[in-house]
């Protein structure tokens, strides 16, 4: 029974769902975890809870992020979602929604409880710029505070004339989370894997979705591997590759690439170099490459063909790895050799020295793709014409 107890002290009150910022990912979040603190700290003092709160900030880089989010969605007691644009444009966020949602549903069929989703306003939002479903949630108590509407919750912290205004609204939303987790009282339960879950969202916004990214990854198999290579970093298949291996980052680096183009609301397209995908993909790629690999008699002839119409690099150099420290130079040459118009584009990366390094090199290559993407592919245009005839300009006084 003490045990029991204390694992019930132990789950966090309320999970945090947020879209991180595609602006200078490094600290732009700064704010978001400002107010996570604050509200913290109110839920703490509102209700004693040992854990008020779970945001995914609190997981070191490269780790195994999906085990930790879903153990934080299978134990928290409500689920605030911090709404704003990219809120609704990111797949990751969609599919913490709808783990978090299926929890919830198989807990609560037939009862009558209060939703345990509480969204709160990062940014103000017209009703357009909301999915449609989710209109019928009172996003805006009366009670809370009128800047919090107008300004949301990022404004009312970064204006001074609204400090006490941004206070209360905390204060009030501590105890809306206080007084949810109370009513609806969920246990903890499993949640699917965040992998086999869809976004609720994507394509219900206009403008929400952004294209899918073609991630192509050239690595060896541990039997591929040549004679002395370090086999510490790789895996029974080219996914399992993991440049970055060490006791904080366990994530391969595909899973890794993965999870980070979710949170910049692309979803992937996961290809294996010299595997020929199954059918021919129309999106913008990025490759991302061992420079060991680069000298593998079939890798490296089918990254030449890549390399002929080329797609934008990035290429993780483990600076804590020994043996590619040693042969930085010569890896550097071979895959400047094999690759020299992938390597040249604008955005490409040839030397990624760490998982940091990654996490911002990655937008960067994924804008520079994109944009590559968008001069280069054909248009079409309609081919009937418009049924209504087109405006025309009018003098103001006509």
């Amino acid at each position: 029974m003490p045990g029991r107890i204390q694992a019930e002290e132990r789950r966090p009150h309320f999970f945090l769902s947020y879209a991180r910022s595609r602006y200078r990912p490094e600290d732009s979040d700064r704010w978001v975890a400002k107010f996570f603190n604050d509200l913290c700290h109110d839920i703490g003092q509102a209700t004693g809870t040992l854990n008020p709160g779970f945001m995914d900030r609190q997981i070191p880089v490269g780790s195994e992020w999906p085990d930790q989010l879903a153990d934080a969605l299978a134990n928290c007691r409500v689920f605030v979602a911090l709404f704003s644009p990219g809120y609704f444009a990111s797949d990751y966020c969609g599919r913490e929604w709808a783990a978090f949602l299926k929890r919830y549903h198989a807990q609560t069929a037939g009862l009558n409880r209060p939703s345990a989703i509480i969204p709160a306003l990062w940014t103000p939002l017209d009703i357009k710029e909301i999915p449609e479903s989710l209109h019928t949630l009172q996003n805006v108590p009366p009670e809370f505070p009128p800047a919090y509407a107008t300004e949301g919750l990022y404004g009312i912290m970064k204006l001074g004339r609204y400090r006490e205004q941004y206070k209360e609204t905390v204060l009030r939303l501590a105890t809306v989370v206080k007084d949810r987790a109370a009513e609806c009282a969920l246990g903890s339960s499993p949640v699917p894997t965040l992998q086999t879950l869809r976004s609720p969202f994507v394509g219900r916004t206009p403008g929400s979705k952004r294209p899918a990214i073609r991630l192509t990854l050239a690595a060896q198999s541990i039997d591929q591997l040549p004679p002395g290579r370090d086999t510490y970093y790789y895996g029974r298949t080219p996914r399992e590759w993991t440049p970055f291996r060490s006791e904080d980052h366990t994530l391969p680096i595909g899973a890794f690439a993965e999870h980070m183009l979710s949170e910049l609301g692309h979803q992937s397209i996961v290809e294996i170099a010299d595997e020929p995908p199954q059918e021919p993909v129309d999106a913008p790629g990025v490759l991302v490459v061992d420079p060991w690999t680069v000298k593998d008699r079939v890798i490296g002839k089918r990254l030449r063909q890549i390399d002929r119409e080329p797609m934008h690099v990035l290429a993780p150099f483990n600076s804590g790895d020994p043996q590619t420290a040693a042969a930085v130079e010569r890896l550097s040459d071979d895959l400047a050799e094999v690759l020299p118009n992938g390597t040249a584009l604008k955005g490409s990366a040839a030397y990624v020295s760490s998982p940091g390094a990654f996490r911002e090199a990655l937008p960067k290559v994924v804008a520079e793709a994109l944009t590559r993407y968008l001069k280069t592919t054909d248009v079409h245009p309609p081919q009937t014409p418009p049924s209504m005839p087109r405006p025309t300009l009018r003098d103001p006084e006509s």
